[in-house]
């Protein structure tokens, strides 16, 4: 079966192996993401995130755009063997030819500084999708959680009805339906996420994120959210790091603990609205499913909550494609 994952971290942790002066390289790594891995999995596509951290002190456009250098310079010194892409077609076309391809994705819409302008300079250079915060406020919205000194999941600011999207934000979101860019929810405060529900149209993602009905981690989905995502015709990336699938904050991340969550999407939104989102390279604890050449073993964990073969190949590509046929 082909693989479509909506996000990992692998191009943020290459670009910080450089300036520590040991790079990584897409090609092959010890990453949880690299080339061969892909291949050994059968992936048709990988999105790549652009991950900022506003609290590095550096301009948040500056930066990103190193990030997107780095990005088309991997994929350039691979072009063999991988694409990136701006449209589905594109994706068919790597497909014919053998390769893989990449989506090139921002999580951390504050990158923008507030400007429309920086939006459209990074869907010109290849962005088609982007999370609107990461875990700090920024000038479009609020998060659904609040990082404290740069790291870790402290000062929880999960369940939030009042704080959404900003006047800047209503703008974006317009702005991204116009161009073509999907709309990510994931990392959204509750308020955020309704914002966007009535303030948009076409379909819109959560690419890595959980039911929250299983753990109750502010970044996880309720019911009224999944449903909401599968009636507009969207997406929902399983996220595999452990503190978003255990109830007890357990860091290990278990192929049975994810296909649980699986399960609990597809009951609720239905078999077409449930795709993968790994946050591989973003992720810590103990993953039974080490990196990406290991995806049999949640194909198999799948089947054993009695999935179907066709509904296990909607959950690995076809749903998340027929978004990006859609959109793109």
């Amino acid at each position: 079966m082909k693989i479509v994952d909506m996000h990992c971290d692998t191009i943020s942790v290459i670009w910080e192996s450089r300036r520590r002066g040991a790079p990584q390289q897409l090609s092959q790594n010890t990453l949880h993401v690299d080339i061969q891995k892909m291949k050994k999995a059968g992936y048709l596509l990988q999105n790549f995130a652009m991950y900022i951290d506003l609290k590095r002190g550096l301009d948040p456009f500056a930066y990103v755009s190193e990030l997107i250098d780095v990005f088309y310079e991997e994929i350039e010194q691979n072009k063999n063997d991988i694409g990136a892409i701006k449209s589905y077609d594109e994706i068919l076309g790597n497909e014919r030819q053998g390769r893989l391809s990449a989506l090139m994705t921002i999580e951390e819409g504050g990158c923008c500084k507030g400007e429309i302008e920086n939006l459209e300079t990074l869907y010109r250079r290849g962005a088609r999708m982007m999370t609107l915060t990461w875990n700090y406020p920024n000038e479009l919205a609020f998060p659904n959680i609040i990082v404290q000194n740069g790291s870790g999941d402290s000062g929880l600011f999960g369940f939030d009805n009042t704080n959404g999207l900003t006047r800047k934000g209503f703008l974006f979101v317009e702005r991204m339906e116009e161009l073509g860019m999907i709309i990510d929810v994931s990392h959204l405060s509750d308020a955020g996420f309704w914002d966007v529900a009535n303030h948009t149209k076409k379909p819109f993602v959560a690419s890595h994120s959980n039911a929250r009905a299983l753990c109750g981690h502010a970044r996880n989905l309720t019911d009224a959210m999944i449903r909401k995502i599968a009636d507009r015709g969207g997406v929902i990336g399983l996220n595999y790091y452990g503190c978003f699938l255990n109830e007890t904050n357990d860091s290990y991340s278990s192929a049975a603990r994810m296909a649980e969550h699986a399960r609990h999407i597809v009951n609720v939104g239905g078999a077409e609205c449930l795709g993968l989102g790994s946050d591989f390279d973003g992720i810590d604890g103990e993953l039974e499913i080490a990196d990406c050449s290991q995806m049999d073993k949640l194909v198999d964990a799948l089947g054993r909550q009695r999935f179907t073969g066709a509904e296990i190949e909607n959950i690995l590509c076809r749903n998340v494609l027929r978004v990006y046929r859609e959109l793109l």
